[in-house]
């Protein structure tokens, strides 16, 4: 269930970093460069904070496609609160999720839910691929390590990847639009804490609004290349900061 509790934003092995020491390394970071700058350079940097509002269909185990609506606020690096409302067998259940840095909290329809080992692990790879998302602190962050993935296809469009790899962490994938520079799509390695089993997760942005900035509309979730949610962002906006009750359980 991470997934459900997490969910707001492969079938085939992608290619693999590109050898060549920091020529690599720098090669990388161009890629990146032209990305922070196609989503707004210095607003990422500026903006730690966000909410957001979606919308779709998520398909569950034993259950199948069930309709959700959703409501995500954040603070980087390690600060997020996740409403999800799902609809099943005619009833809704509401589940919120609370993480503040090291503390983790789900409640369903007002009662506590257990927190296994398997859970705080999905919630804390979910808190880390919400900080690499943002892009914009990778390039002079030196606890990341940077290498290109070579050229492929997302949904049918060019893109250039970057692998990022940090101590403690599992790698995260990142593919950029080869003609805008807009990330793509993000993938990398999670738990599926309804199994306990690794799945390779997929976050492809299908959409982007028209807003100023670049933010997503429509995103697409697939696990081991099966489409597990699809969602459309009805609201997002970013923020200089959020208060920090906002994130009390």
């Amino acid at each position: 269930m991470r997934q459900v509790l997490l969910s707001l934003l492969s079938a085939a092995l992608l290619l693999g970093p590109v050898p060549g020491g920091r020529a690599a390394e720098d090669d990388a970071k161009a890629i990146l460069v032209k990305a922070i700058k196609a989503h707004g350079g210095e607003v990422l940097s500026k903006n730690k904070a966000g909410q957001a509002k979606s919308k779709g269909k998520i398909t569950l185990p034993g259950i199948g496609a069930s309709d959700f609506t959703e409501e995500v606020a954040y603070m980087l690096p390690d600060k997020f609160k996740e409403t999800l409302n799902l609809v099943i067998a005619q009833q809704t259940i509401t589940v919120v999720t609370v993480v503040n840095g090291d503390k983790f909290s789900i409640e369903a329809n007002g009662k506590e839910v257990p927190l296994t080992d398997t859970i705080k692990k999905a919630l804390a790879d979910g808190r880390y691929m919400m900080k690499v998302s943002r892009i914009s602190t990778l390039v002079k962050d030196q606890g990341y390590q940077l290498a290109p993935l070579g050229e492929v296809k997302v949904e049918g469009k060019p893109a250039v990847g970057v692998l990022v790899t940090s101590k403690g962490h599992k790698d995260i994938n990142l593919y950029f639009d080869k003609q805008t520079g807009l990330l793509a799509k993000l993938e990398h390695r999670t738990v599926d804490a309804s199994t306990g089993k690794e799945v390779t997760e997929e976050r492809i942005i299908l959409e982007y609004g028209k807003q100023e900035i670049p933010l997503p509309a429509k995103v697409l979730i697939k696990h081991d290349g099966e489409k597990f949610m699809e969602a459309e962002i009805t609201e997002a906006k970013l923020l200089e900061k959020l208060d920090e009750t906002e994130f009390k359980k």
